[in-house]
């Protein structure tokens, strides 16, 4: 049960993969950090070449990392699901043709969002000539796709098969272990409860100016002190 303000909730489940696909492309930077920007598995199945990553992938700028993006469910079997989908994507990121794909891609996603040049922005690179920008922003990517990808993985629940396997790849694993809770009196007002870790995406998160999030503490797991953030999703 957890208590948030004067209302009580319940663990409830995700009713489908896609229901936490969904929450974790809304809050891309809750789980990749602020200084993150996402290319959608659309962008990425669209490119050919890219085939093998079905979630999308996330750079993050200000810590010269790259995720590939896996939500899935506990309920799919870790070793005749969840294994092989991750070492298809491991395979298809390592090749040096679908690095420099991705490149291109966010080149060309830099001159149609401006959200994501605002992220090159913010980490001090300007934009007086368009050229030496440009240029600027190939070396940082060169620089974070010379680095094997992270596997940043949200699930609702992480097995000890799971984690034990994770331990033994070369790349990796972020597992995010997503709780959903439910109000016990209002099924349509929904917390979704983020664990956040310092060394999750190597700084912590920013805090949020959004109402409808903030960070709670939880209570603690041996010489753990976890923090979480939840996330409400209320429905009118």
């Amino acid at each position: 049960m957890l208590i948030s303000g004067k209302s009580k909730f319940f663990e409830s489940s995700f009713t489908s993969e896609e229901e936490l696909k969904k929450m974790v492309l809304e809050n891309t930077d809750y789980f990749f950090g602020p200084g993150s920007f996402f290319l959608s598995r659309e962008l990425v199945l669209n490119k050919d070449g890219l085939g093998g990553i079905t979630d999308g992938l996330a750079v993050d700028i200000a810590n010269r990392q790259w995720f590939i993006m896996n939500a899935t469910l506990a309920r799919h079997n870790v070793w005749n699901h969840i294994v092989p989908q991750v070492i298809k994507q491991l395979v298809t990121a390592e090749r040096s043709t679908t690095k420099q794909l991705i490149i291109e891609l966010i080149i060309q996603r830099l001159r149609e969002d401006k959200n994501i040049m605002k992220k090159f922005n913010d980490d001090g690179f300007g934009k007086e000539n368009e050229g030496v920008f440009l240029n600027d922003i190939r070396n940082v990517l060169g620089e974070i796709f010379c680095k094997s990808p992270v596997i940043g993985m949200p699930i609702d629940s992480v097995s000890n098969d799971l984690k034990d396997w994770s331990e033994t790849l070369k790349a990796k694993v972020k597992l995010y272990e997503v709780k959903k809770y439910t109000e016990c009196d209002n099924s349509e007002n929904i917390i979704y409860h983020i664990p956040e870790e310092e060394n999750q995406t190597g700084l912590k998160s920013a805090e949020s100016k959004d109402k409808h999030s903030k960070n709670t503490e939880t209570g603690k797991t041996g010489k753990d002190n976890l923090k979480a953030r939840e996330i409400y999703l209320t429905k009118s």
